[in-house]
């Protein structure tokens, strides 16, 4: 009987336990994380205190619940700290007992994800500014949130402009500050950026801080001062970093496979070591990563395919992203491509932006107001990515790794 070992407990390794029990019914499936396993909807971290939902009521299942329904062993609270790809042995950390344990694997599945990007302490103590990509940190931030009534968020990219909005909508007094001239700048063009900021400094009262750079956080008593490179300073109760995530690579490093941005996989999500493959957050796709729950659904239910014996390429379609923004809908499909022209139109808050690639075809876009009707007529036209598998490839290796 093959046994899959999956690292991660996220949507990509939950997403990938399914799909493996769906296709085979007598696979052994192990997963582990240092994290408690549940099921829950991480986008919905941006917006969950409007909701008013507090960090379990967003958990959908538990551990106890996915082991059931889905013949898992689930092992919560279990550290990897090495990976032996010439045994196919996993040594874990268990974090209740402090016992050290060894697993072997047939396939081995890194699901890692990414973590928050931190600012450098020269800047902040790191204990004094919180992110949030997890429940635990959703937790922290909740409980940290009580009483307070102004909030800085340094990054204005998906995240950071979500959780303005949603604490906006909260009564919190929100400023942002980022280095882009206009929000969601590496995403949308310039007249959209615009719209977003307008509407959410207009409707919500957020203040923001564009093309400007962060200086330092000092934190005094119970209130941050922060200051800019532009001389101004900002006086808030909590500050909440959104800059970006990395992938978390150390462990496909210890194991001897190659990285990038993320770990390099093939068309079938195999990384460079035999018998390990990567999804999610963590795995890079032809220098590109792929972080919304669309094509990692995608990637997963295509892995499972590959490891129960059908070899199956990577293909991602075109995929429309809702940003949540209560003063501005506000829809985003990603190009694949990083070289092209956005083309404009519009008016008003209803801008409608097509990026244009090298080739001349569309290859993402991005929609606000009521331009977000346009969104199936558009991801019709849209130009996904498809991973081709390399012309080298012995169809035969590709078989026997999978089976």
């Amino acid at each position: 009987m093959s046994h899959i070992v999956i690292i991660g407990s996220g949507h990509a390794g939950l997403s990938l336990a399914r799909e493996l029990r769906a296709k085979d019914a007598n696979c052994k499936i192990t997963l582990l994380s240092k994290e408690t396993i549940c099921a829950y909807y991480k986008p919905n971290l941006s917006k969950a205190l409007s909701s008013g939902k507090t960090a379990d009521q967003l958990i959908m299942k538990t551990a106890e619940m996915l082991s059931e329904e889905l013949d898992i062993h689930c092992l919560s609270h279990a550290e990897v700290m090495h990976i032996d790809s010439s045994r196919q042995n996993c040594s874990y950390h268990c974090i209740e007992n402090e016992a050290i344990m060894e697993l072997h694997y047939d396939k081995l599945v890194l699901a890692t994800g990414a973590s928050p990007i931190r600012l450098p302490t020269t800047v902040a103590n790191s204990k004094h500014v919180l992110a949030i990509n997890n429940l635990d940190q959703y937790r922290q931030f909740r409980d940290q949130l009580i009483g307070k009534q102004s909030v800085v968020i340094i990054g204005a990219g998906y995240i950071g402009c979500e959780l303005a909005s949603d604490l906006s909508n909260h009564n919190i007094q929100v400023s942002i500050i980022d280095r882009g001239a206009w929000p969601l700048s590496r995403a949308v063009p310039q007249a959209l950026g615009s719209v977003i900021q307008e509407r959410m400094a207009t409707q919500q009262s957020v203040s923001w801080y564009l093309g400007k750079t962060l200086e330092c956080i000092e934190q005094k008593d119970n209130l941050f001062s922060v200051h800019l490179s532009s001389g101004e300073s900002i006086k808030a109760d909590l500050v909440i970093s959104a800059i970006g995530l990395q992938a978390n690579l150390k462990l496909a490093q210890l194991a001897g496979a190659k990285t990038g941005l993320g770990i390099q996989v093939d068309a079938y999500s195999a990384s460079s070591v035999s018998n390990i493959y990567a999804l999610g957050d963590c795995a890079e796709y032809q220098e590109k990563l792929l972080p919304f729950i669309a094509p990692i659904t995608a990637a997963a239910k295509t892995l499972a395919k590959t490891l129960t014996g059908e070899p199956c390429a990577l293909s991602f379609p075109a995929n429309a992203v809702p940003v949540k923004l209560s003063a501005c809908p506000t829809v985003i499909c990603p190009s694949h491509d990083s070289r092209g022209i956005w083309e404009v139109q519009g008016s008003g808050t209803d801008m409608e932006a097509h990026f244009i690639n090298a080739s001349g075809e569309l290859s993402g876009f991005a929609l606000t107001g009521a331009a977000v009707k346009r969104k199936t007529d558009l991801l019709k036209l849209c130009k996904g990515l498809t991973i081709a598998p390399a012309e080298t490839q012995d169809q035969s290796i590709v078989l026997s790794q999978a089976c």
